[in-house]
């Protein structure tokens, strides 16, 4: 899954990153981004400008908050499939959390360039696109965001021609598996979500590369 993500990026790095793309004020400088808050999100209508929408869709027969889709299910749950066609987003993101138990781990490429979750929008509200995890994970977590980078952007936000086939079209457009990321333990200070400063980023150990 995904529960928390940064974007620490002054706002000159992500313009040079971004090229033209117009940045909304809440774009930079976050390091404890969670669920309901207001995000920068790239629309599939809208790819020359990143604007602000909640994270997380209202379940209409729970109430409860839905923060993540599930890939392999998309074309098929009545809250994202029709979604799939003609709402896509990218959700610009620099790093994200996972816990392993109480222990919060930080996740980046290896470049620590900025990137972008595979998302779906509607009505001025999100949600980030999971898959299975892969060895980026090594055992801290069975599920992990969609990561897209800047090459595939466009891939992604473009309206699919090959016909509405279910599965067929999500396999077709996200990728199997993400480039290698790092990851180290950080401080317990990012569990609360008032925490939104660098300390969240405050080291507790050694860095670890991992590869596939």
């Amino acid at each position: 899954m995904c529960g928390r993500f940064t974007q620490t990026k002054t706002r000159k790095e992500a313009l040079e990153q971004l090229a033209e793309i117009e940045l909304p004020p809440l774009f930079h400088g976050r390091y404890n981004i969670a669920p309901t808050q207001q995000i920068a999100v790239i629309r599939q209508q809208n790819p020359k400008t990143a604007e602000d929408c909640i994270w997380g869709f209202e379940n209409p027969r729970s109430g409860a908050t839905v923060i993540n889709a599930r890939s392999e299910t998309l074309a098929e749950r009545p809250m994202f499939k029709n979604l799939l066609y003609t709402n896509r987003c990218l959700i610009p993101a620099d790093g994200f959390y996972e816990w392993k138990g109480k222990q919060p781990y930080y996740f980046q490429t290896l470049g620590k360039r900025l990137f972008a979750f595979a998302g779906l929008w509607q009505n001025g509200h999100c949600v980030i696109i999971t898959r299975a995890a892969d060895s980026n994970m090594q055992g801290i977590h069975d599920r992990m965001p969609i990561i897209l980078p800047p090459s595939r952007w466009n891939e992604w936000l473009l309206v699919p021609k090959i016909g509405k086939t279910g599965s067929g079209i999500v396999k077709f457009q996200l990728p199997e598996k993400s480039e290698p990321l790092s990851a180290r333990p950080v401080s317990p200070h990012v569990n609360k979500v008032a925490n939104d400063d660098p300390e969240c980023l405050s080291s507790i150990g050694i860095q670890t590369d991992l590869f596939e």
